[in-house]
């Protein structure tokens, strides 16, 4: 029995069906999670390392190195990245699509703890993180108070991010910018050298004084006890009696032991004053906008505790934001498409019943396709909000062909019950082979595992889960309240319509009677997507400014963090004294002695009157100079893809650095390449210390034993952690006023030689200033230099050639070379992955046509709808100036399957009055004129449903890419495509049904 019989003889019982999914879609959709982003993994990693107080040199060659190699030895290993400071190293491991994140991070766990001996004895721990968007923060805060809250970590730790972390939902809380207080123990030289102290042995005796451990157990009165000897530190004056040599002598003997908080080496400002840190991100499962509800809530009630008066708590960066500004978009275009589709439903219809049953379609499936979120465990994000967008104009085009087709028969037939199954099953294999073109382009990006095809799974299933909702209520509840109405009465009067379809069939029909000029008018067609597409220029990732700037200071050398300050200060003062001339909300800035930036954060488009690029101009006209640096800007790139780079590649830093001084300069002269900057870094002034190796053996010691000693003595160490309060306490060995000894002072460093016996380290080495290098960067195990580069009025294809024209006439010293950024090669493989997907999805909707039409050929004839569509999408983004861009592909892949069921419509009602004994003439006219009203209106639906995204500049999510090219890509297609459908199409039809006529005349004859 078919699905319509049964809905129309049993009414009550689809109506039940009907109501419970809309009911179990209601509820589900306050379940369904809103997230940001689904947590989609990227198979790549990164290994960050700190090691403080070191050299980018040491760093690399002790620790960065020994990791590559080591992780180089895993399968499936894309490429690893590395760069190396004076503070830590950072290594990035990329798999090939397709691996298992999670078992990598593993397997890369192992690998390093397999060679955790050959790396520093003081090298105490790294991090593993994995690439993946849900990670990312949900909510990041900045605190700023008149008040110096540089020691306010107690504070803010007990008030602030405990609180939040006892939030249900809340996943983790970062606190940065304040520091943990610890206990430092600074030893004074003198006195170590007067008492002959073994730094080695002091080290050791504190590490061993804190201890707890399970020593059996006893038996005493019948009752059996457990034996812990205890040796707890409980403070400063704990750590100050430990006895460290003989005749009682103790650490505060030769040190002072104060309980502090650690000497900075970065700060932050916010508007000016010091800010502090704090990152919140939530549980993989929860709820984003009610996790950040809590967490600000939360917040007001922590402002309002005594201690914390005077610190003000500002927004940096809201997840929620961008989702509630989705929504609201998605609610806006959705009720403006809705609204544009009823009018159209209704001009066409002329019957206000029919086009409400017709735009019940709508709600239903959207509803029931949050439903069918909550049980498949998708979220609604930004891209699955997106599919929901798109697919909004797309629900009605079952409803009408089915709602039309029934109106037809209820004019010839007596029954409207009779009408309504007959008009429904004649066109019901079609609107089924065409919704399942629509589904069938998103099965490429399951069976592809690219980055890509990722996201458009979360696209695709929300266009897939709603067209089949439409589909199943088109063929079932469409019909029965169809025919529990009267069909609109057939107007004595001419409509606008009915004279548009009489000039059309006649138009068909001269047409048809004139097949060279048919055949001319397609060629033509066809072949003038040459013109824009000679002149269109493609940008898969194109670069779309954010109201935000990023100010790179450049410094040149490491200074003292006062210093960095200074300029700081001046660079801000410059900003802020024309805060409402360059339009500026806020000013961040994050600073190190050798690193300075400063993101001038806008304000919003809706308020702005200067474009981004004249207020960068404006900063730039009077930007005041520095001694210590060149500052320079950097794009924020609103669709978050890497920025324009290219490598110099080879071993010496220094050739690197000279190569990339020549690559700066050359492409700094040329058109459309703005703020070009190398990015070498200047090192730190060093003193290079050269152990004598006999005078170190004639006192018994080695020189790594020597080297050993003044590492622990200049960096300190960490020597035990004992239990505080709330905490655990870190205890640091150190020399005192480290950061502020002279050359002098580390020739008198004292080192241990024996019983109660030191040296100077002068008597064992000698002393060399010089400059030290800067971060080293590496790519795929090469020694690497990148210079980044703006682009400004051209896009990344032809940027690609011109750098080559530069990069290709220089010349390389042996062994040194040159590549591009990892941005060109995500253009290239987007573009792939896209050209691959659309191949797929041409084949797969052949496929279904093929088995629709029982023929081999006649598919190909709706196939060219998807070829003279493409042909409309170019001619469209010529008219409206659009650069082609991911967005772009993806909009034609979602075209190909709409384009293809007007075709199909169209074709199989012409093959139905074929089979009922009209000629081929007649049929191909007569069938032409019954589906011209059908196709107009679901094209007018679909366009007019995203004219909204077409004329705006919404991103995705707020602050994604924009939404404008796909949807311009739909419009534009599907307008170009549906005039074909109705004029070329019939032509080509009897073309291809000729060329059928003649092959088995041929084979007949054989």
């Amino acid at each position: 029995m078919h699905i319509t019989d049964l809905s129309l003889r049993r009414p009550v019982t689809t109506l039940m069906v009907f109501v419970s999914l809309v009911v179990v879609g209601i509820i589900a959709t306050r379940l369904v999670p809103l997230e940001f982003m689904p947590n989609i993994t990227f198979p790549g990693a990164f290994i960050d390392l700190p090691y403080p107080n070191s050299t980018p040199t040491e760093t690399n060659e002790t620790i960065a190195r020994p990791i590559e190699e080591v992780l180089a030895t895993l399968s499936g290993v894309d490429r690893i990245n590395s760069n190396s400071g004076e503070d830590n190293a950072g290594v990035v491991v990329i798999f090939k699509q397709g691996t298992d994140i999670n078992l990598k991070a593993i397997e890369i766990k192992e690998k390093i703890e397999s060679i955790r001996n050959q790396l520093p004895d003081d090298f105490e721990y790294y991090s593993i993180n994995k690439f993946q968007d849900g990670d990312a923060p949900t909510l990041q805060l900045r605190i700023s108070s008149d008040r110096d809250l540089s020691n306010a970590y107690e504070l803010l730790n007990r008030n602030l991010k405990q609180r939040i972390e006892r939030i249900p939902g809340v996943g983790q809380v970062t606190l940065y910018g304040v520091e943990k207080r610890e206990i430092r123990v600074e030893l004074d030289p003198a006195r170590i050298t007067a008492y002959g102290i073994n730094l080695n042995e002091l080290s050791s005796t504190i590490s061993q004084a804190n201890f707890s451990v399970s020593a059996g157990k006893i038996t005493d009165a019948g009752l059996r006890y457990m034996v812990r000897p205890m040796g707890d530190l409980q403070g400063v004056e704990d750590i100050e009696n430990i006895i460290i040599a003989d005749n009682n002598i103790r650490v505060k003997d030769v040190a002072t032991v104060t309980y502090t908080t650690p000497e900075r080496n970065y700060a932050r400002h916010l508007d000016r004053k010091y800010a502090v840190g704090l990152d919140i991100t939530k549980e993989s499962t929860a709820n984003t906008v009610e996790v950040v509800d809590l967490v600000l809530a939360e917040i007001d009630e922590i402002g309002d505790r005594p201690e914390m008066q005077g610190i003000e708590i500002y927004q940096m960066f809201n997840q929620a934001d961008g989702i509630l500004s989705s929504l609201r978009e998605l609610f806006n275009a959705g009720m403006i498409g809705a609204l544009f589709s009823l009018l159209v439903l209704y001009i066409f219809l002329r019957h206000a019943g029919t086009t409400m049953i017709v735009a019940t379609a709508v709600p239903f499936s959207i509803i029931v396709t949050l439903g069918f979120f909550f049980f498949l465990d998708i979220s609604l994000n930004i891209l699955s909000m997106t599919g929901l967008m798109l697919a909004i104009g797309m629900l009605v085009d079952n409803a009408v062909v089915v709602t039309e087709n029934i109106h037809r028969y209820q004019r010839q037939l007596k029954d409207p019950k009779k009408a309504a199954a007959l008009g429904t099953k004649q066109v019901a294999v079609a609107v089924t082979a065409g919704t399942l073109t629509s589904i069938i382009v998103f099965l490429p990006n399951v069976v592809n595992e690219s980055f890509v095809s990722q996201h458009m799974y979360y696209i695709g299933m929300a266009i897939i889960i709603s067209l089949i909702a439409s589909l199943v209520i088109s063929l079932t509840v469409i019909p029965l309240l169809t025919s529990n109405i009267k069909p609109p009465k057939k107007s004595e009067k001419q409509t606008a319509i009915d004279n548009m379809s009489d000039k059309y069939s006649a138009l068909l029909g001269w047409l048809l009677e004139r097949r060279k000029l048919s055949v001319v008018l397609i060629t033509l067609l066809f072949f003038s997507g040459a013109i824009p597409l000679s002149m269109m220029s493609v940008d898969m990732f194109p670069r779309v400014e954010e109201r935000k700037l990023e100010l790179q200071y450049n410094l040149n050398s490491a200074y003292t963090l006062e210093t960095v300050k200074e300029s700081v200060d001046r660079i801000e003062g410059y900003l802020y004294s024309n805060q409402e001339k360059f339009e500026i909300e806020s000013v961040y800035t994050y600073y190190q002695p050798e690193y300075a930036n400063s993101s001038i954060n806008l304000i919003a488009d809706d308020d702005a009157e200067k474009s981004v690029t004249r207020i960068k101009e404006e900063i730039e006209a009077n930007l005041p100079e520095i001694a210590i640096g060149e500052p320079a800007f950097e794009y924020i790139n609103r669709s978050g893809g890497e920025q324009v780079r290219v490598f110099v590649q080879g071993e010496s830093m220094d050739v690197l650095e000279e190569l990339a001084e020549q690559v700066e300069w050359r492409l700094g002269q040329m058109e459309g390449f703005a703020d070009v900057r190398s990015e070498a870094e200047s090192g730190s002034d060093e003193v290079r210390l050269t152990v004598d190796h006999n005078r170190a053996r004639n006192f018994g010691l080695t020189s790594g034993a020597v080297a050993n000693m003044v590492s622990g003595a200049m960096r300190g160490q960490t020597v035990q952690r004992i239990r505080g309060p709330e905490s655990e306490i870190d205890v640091v060995l150190a020399f005192q006023d480290v950061n502020r000894q002279t050359l002098d002072d580390l020739k008198d460093l004292p080192i241990s030689v024996g019983d109660d016996q030191t040296v100077k380290l002068a008597t064992l080495a000698t002393f060399e200033q010089s400059p030290g290098s800067g971060r080293i960067f590496r790519e795929n195990r090469k020694t690497s230099l990148g210079i980044a580069i703006n682009l400004e009025g051209i896009t990344s294809d032809e940027a690609r050639g011109k750098i080559s024209g530069v990069m290709d006439q220089m010349v390389y010293p042996a062994g040194y070379s040159w590549s591009y950024g990892r941005s060109f090669g995500n253009d290239l493989e987007a573009m792939n992955v896209m050209l691959f997907n659309i191949a797929i999805a041409f084949f797969l909707i052949y496929l279904i046509m093929a088995s629709l039409f029982e023929s081999l050929l006649y598919p190909t004839s709706v196939l060219s709808c998807i070829l003279f569509g493409v042909v409309g999408i170019f001619w469209f983004f010529f008219i409206t100036g659009t650069n082609f861009d991911l967005m772009a592909f993806i909009g034609i892949l979602i075209l190909m399957g709409i384009v293809v069921n007007n075709g199909i419509v169209l074709i199989d009602h012409i093959n139905h009055l074929r089979g009922e004994g009209l000629s081929r003439r007649d049929a191909v006219i007569q069938g032409g004129k019954d589906r011209m009203r059908p196709i107009l209106m679901t094209a007018a639906t679909t366009v007019l449903g995203l004219i909204p995204l077409c004329l705006g500049t919404t991103q995705i999510g707020g602050e994604g890419p924009p939404y404008f090219p796909m949807a311009r890509a739909i419009v534009g297609g599907l307008t170009f495509s549906t005039v074909v459908t109705l004029i070329v199409l019939p032509s080509i039809y009897v073309i291809l049904d000729d060329i059928s006529i003649w092959a088995r005349r041929i084979i007949r004859a054989a």
